[in-house]
Order: C-alpha cells, then sequence, then structure tokens
C-alpha cells in the first residue's frame, strides 16, 4: 500500500500552488491531510472567493493568511477549537461551516460576531449543539445570519454560475506537465483536490 509522508504531502500542495494563479476562485481540499505549513502559502490567492478544508485533520488555523475577498470558508470534520483568527483573516466572509469539529463552548464562537457579512453559519455537530437554548442563542448573537445549516457541497446556493473551469487533481497527478489549461485559464480555475484510495487508506 503506497504512503505519503508530511514532506511529500508538503511538496505536492507546493507543486499545485506554483501552477495555480493568484485569481484562483476557488480551492477545494477534501480528505487531505494538510501540513500546517503551507497555510500561509494561501496569501498567494488574494482573488480566492471559496475555500473548503473539510476532513483535512486541522488542529489549527494559525499561519492563515489575510484572504478580504473570501467569501465562503468550509471546515467541516476537523479538529478545530480555536476560531478566533477567522474575522481577522476573512473580514468579509459570509458563508461558514465548522461542522464536527472541537466547539464545547459559546466564548468559542464569540469571534464569529465581527463578522458583519455572515449570512449562513453552520456549527451542526459540536458538543456546543448539546447546550439547552443553543438555537435561541445562536440566533439571538448572530442575527444578520439568515440560515445555519449549509449543505457542504452546494455552497453556493443560488449564486450565478461564472463558467469557471473545475479541475480534479489526485495526488499521482500534481507533477504532470499538462496543458490541458493555458495561463489565463489556470487563474479562474477551481481546483478540487481528490485522495486516491488508497492513499486515504494510507494516512
Amino acid at each position: 500500500m503506497s504512503t505519503v509522508s508530511a514532506a511529500d504531502m508538503e511538496k505536492a500542495f507546493q507543486n499545485l500552488f506554483e501552477k495555480l494563479g493568484p485569481q484562483t476562485p476557488g480551492l477545494v481540499f477534501y480528505r487531505k491531510q494538510i501540513p500546517p505549513s503551507i497555510l500561509p502559502d494561501l496569501a498567494k490567492f488574494q482573488g480566492l472567493k471559496k475555500l473548503s478544508l473539510i476532513d483535512c485533520n486541522l488542529r489549527s488555523l494559525e499561519g492563515l493568511p489575510r484572504l478580504p475577498d473570501l467569501r465562503i470558508l468550509m471546515l467541516g470534520d476537523n479538529n478545530l477549537d480555536d476560531l478566533s483568527p477567522i474575522p481577522n483573516c476573512f473580514p468579509n466572509l459570509e458563508k461558514l461551516s465548522v461542522v464536527g469539529n472541537r466547539i464545547r463552548l459559546r466564548d468559542q464562537l464569540q469571534p464569529l460576531t465581527r463578522l458583519n457579512k455572515l449570512r449562513a453559519l453552520d456549527v451542526e455537530g459540536n458538543d456546543i449543539c448539546e447546550i439547552r437554548g443553543h438555537d435561541r442563542w445562536l440566533k439571538d448573537t448572530f442575527p444578520q445570519v439568515t440560515h445555519f445549516i449549509i449543505v457542504a457541497y452546494d455552497v453556493d446556493g443560488d449564486e450565478e454560475d461564472d463558467g469557471n473551469a473545475t479541475r480534479i487533481l489526485c495526488n499521482e497527478h500534481l507533477d504532470d506537465d499538462d496543458e490541458a489549461f493555458d495561463d489565463d485559464q489556470m487563474d479562474n480555475l477551481e481546483v478540487i483536490m481528490v485522495m486516491p484510495i488508497d492513499l486515504l487508506e494510507s494516512i
């Protein structure tokens, strides 16, 4: 069975980021072992609108850069208990999902009240949901939020499709010299990374 070292994974991400343009609109990583050391490298993508890091074994958001254009952030099924970096990094966030993390106390959500443009917030699957009166507290604390459930793979809602290409990249293809997209297309590419089954089982 194939194994992926932390160094190999970090190199794979670095190779990917080198290929993408700063105006890449979306990055979607699912079941990837995200090396914390690559989080600061996201600073390259100042045009990023959507970032999805679902089930990526994240334990901290330390190192995330400021991305003022980001509108959608999906952080479901990680091991996060500190959300305080989010308002500083993503001040214009409109949709946020932190389902299935380690949010136990209301104080852990309090920093998110600084997100004045937040319209959708999903905290399902956290221990905080077991606190009596949780639903009412959420509505009172985030009066600007109109949706408290976000479907993970339909985060764009009824927004108009901008026609951007979507490319699926697996680990074994990250170093290929693929000419399917030219430089201009790479700037408008939404990248979805998926892990091959054999690699999924190895990490």
